[in-house]
């Protein structure tokens, strides 16, 4: 009869206590089946054990047979057995030293780490009582030291439309969630009035002693729109005093939540065609600025390319091509469609669409196109309409200029006044542009932060407009006056940089270009009913138009190509 024991013991450092007791426990049962073998016909012929390894310990294995035995102990097993026991005994007390000083070692080392953690511990207590604590600057300080002209180019905009654009925000999301300056000083002083004021005020002095108290919404705001201007934010974070990464989540909450809400500026293309007195004001500026020949003018549409970086196929497109992105232009970008007034305020944008999209596509594929197509009639009985370039398709209520006009005729001459009308939207594109400084390089947000990003630019683009546009406020003043001359004095330098802006996409524009999503010619097929319809309803405006120029006499200005030369065109050709 064979009898096999198998003890397996892994070793433990949490527990070095319980393991020596179990190699205790493993002798005590050796010693009780040696006392019994006598009796049973028993004895213990082997020990050993050996160390092999498992992961990252050894295991003990310890291999006892039992065999039997005679009654004879002059017989030569009984001899054996003895020796068999001298070597168990000698066997178990080195596993039992080794065991005792592999402990020993675990202990120091688990010794060790506890003094190392315990001092970490004191070092963090010893930096945290001598900290200095953060001494932010009031935005009143910082503010008081910028002269208007410094002010402006720092943040993009008057004193005054920051403090009215402060006032807007505070009415919106409150006082609370703002937490102006003259807030913050109040509850420091114990002068507000809230039910929560003594929790307000603990936690307020929290982040005095650890962060240096509150942001305040001013410093918020001024940073977001430094940041939208082109700033860095390693120079921000160390002038407003704040963390590197805490400049970024102010910018993305502000935008977000401050600047998006449509409280503040709302653009909505279908809001503005379903408000007739809007209406009527926009095709009356449009009127006056072409001498009444461009009238029932409601807005003009045009395209533009936000440079981004590559989109993540998983994370920013769900699995979606990022080729898509690739503009003709030679760089990923977002295909924004928007259309302005007169005075380069928005009326309308859209800012979903990939950088391969072609306009007229981008256009077509937007639900305010739907919208225009099912209401068409509405806005063709009351005369009318929006205009573009020859990138769009004709239609009732998007007028296009003729394609291939000769030099002189009465096509040419109505493309001009038509070019004059739609330079609007290619100057709020460029005032953008120039205002805010984030969009001269590559936007390296998400997708989704790039557009909410893009859109905090326009509609504070709106909310400019409308501070300087105000006929009883700033428009009158002398800060109004500077702010719309230097823009001026910006949209004619970059007119001068690209002169020939306004011939982009001559050709394409008389036919419906059928594309996919992806911005490919469609092959084969028909436009439908409706679509020539309105095709031929547009066609009537524009030659209604083109003949209304004629009957004024109006024609395209000659070019003066010594416009630039003190001396007289006569002088010069004698």
């Amino acid at each position: 009869m064979h009898l096999i024991i198998m003890s397996v013991m892994p070793p433990s450092p949490a527990m070095p206590q319980l393991r020596l007791s179990a190699a205790f426990i493993l002798l005590l049962l050796i010693n009780f089946l040696s006392s019994l073998a006598p009796v049973n016909g028993l004895y213990i012929s082997s020990l050993t054990y050996c160390n092999k390894p498992h992961h990252h310990h050894h295991n003990i294995c310890r291999h006892i047979i039992a065999k039997p035995m005679t009654r004879h102990r002059s017989d030569p097993f009984e001899k054996e057995r003895v020796k068999r026991a001298k070597n168990v005994k000698r066997d178990l007390t080195k596993i039992l030293l080794a065991m005792e000083e592999w402990n020993q070692a675990e202990d120091s080392v688990l010794a060790d780490l506890l003094q190392k953690w315990h001092d970490a511990k004191q070092q963090k207590k010893a930096a945290a009582r001598n900290r200095k604590c953060r001494q932010r600057r009031s935005w009143e300080q910082f503010q008081q030291y910028l002269t208007d002209r410094q002010f402006r180019r720092y943040f993009r905009m008057e004193r005054g439309c920051f403090d009215y654009l402060c006032e807007r925000i505070i009415d919106n999301v409150g006082e609370r969630e703002f937490k102006s300056e003259i807030y913050l000083r109040d509850f420091k002083n114990g002068d507000a009035t809230e039910a929560d004021t003594l929790h307000q005020t603990n936690i307020l002095h929290a982040h005095e002693r650890t962060t240096g108290g509150f942001v305040s919404g001013e410093v918020k705001l001024a940073l977001t729109l430094r940041l939208l201007a082109g700033g860095s934010y390693m120079d921000l974070a160390l002038l407003f005093d704040v963390g590197f990464s805490t400049a970024y989540e102010i910018f993305h909450k502000v935008i977000k939540e401050w600047i998006l809400d449509d409280r503040l500026v709302k653009i909505n293309g279908v809001d503005y065609c379903e408000d007739d007195k809007r209406m009527e004001e926009v095709a009356r500026g449009f009127a006056v600025a072409s001498k009444n020949v461009i009238n029932g003018c409601i807005g003009a549409i045009d395209g533009w390319i936000v440079k981004i970086r590559k989109p993540r196929r998983w994370k920013d497109l769900r699995g979606g091509d990022p080729a898509t992105f690739f503009s003709r232009k030679g760089f990923f970008g977002i295909n924004v469609q928007a259309i302005v007034d007169r005075k380069k305020r928005i009326l309308y944008r859209n800012i979903i669409h990939r950088g391969a999209e072609h306009d007229s596509t981008a256009f077509k594929h937007s639900n305010f196109y739907e919208w225009l197509e099912k209401n068409w009639k509405k806005l063709a009985e009351k005369g009318l309409y929006f205009i573009g370039d020859s990138a769009y398709a004709i239609k009732s209520f998007l007028v296009t200029p003729f394609d291939n006009a000769v030099h002189g005729t009465p096509e040419d001459n109505y493309n001009f006044f038509h070019s004059s009308s739609r330079i609007s939207v290619e100057c709020a594109f460029g005032e953008i542009d120039l205002r805010w400084g984030i969009l001269w390089s590559t936007l390296r947000f998400s997708l989704a932060h790039n557009v909410n990003v893009i859109d905090a630019c326009m509609r504070l683009h709106n909310f400019i407009v409308d501070w300087r546009e105000d006929k009883q406020g700033p428009c009158r003043t002398e800060v109004g006056m500077k702010e719309r001359d230097l823009f001026e004095e910006d949209h004619r330098k970059f007119m001068a940089a690209y002169p020939d802006i306004d011939i982009y996409g001559v050709h394409g524009g008389e036919e419906d270009d059928r594309r996919d999503s992806n911005g490919n010619p469609l092959v084969g097929g028909r436009p439908s009913n409706l679509s020539k319809a309105l095709a031929d309803v547009g066609r009537k405006v524009r030659d209604t138009l083109c003949k209304d120029i004629e009957s004024k006499k109006l024609v395209r200005p000659k070019i003066n190509w010594f416009r630039h030369n003190n001396r007289v065109v006569d002088e010069v050709h004698a």
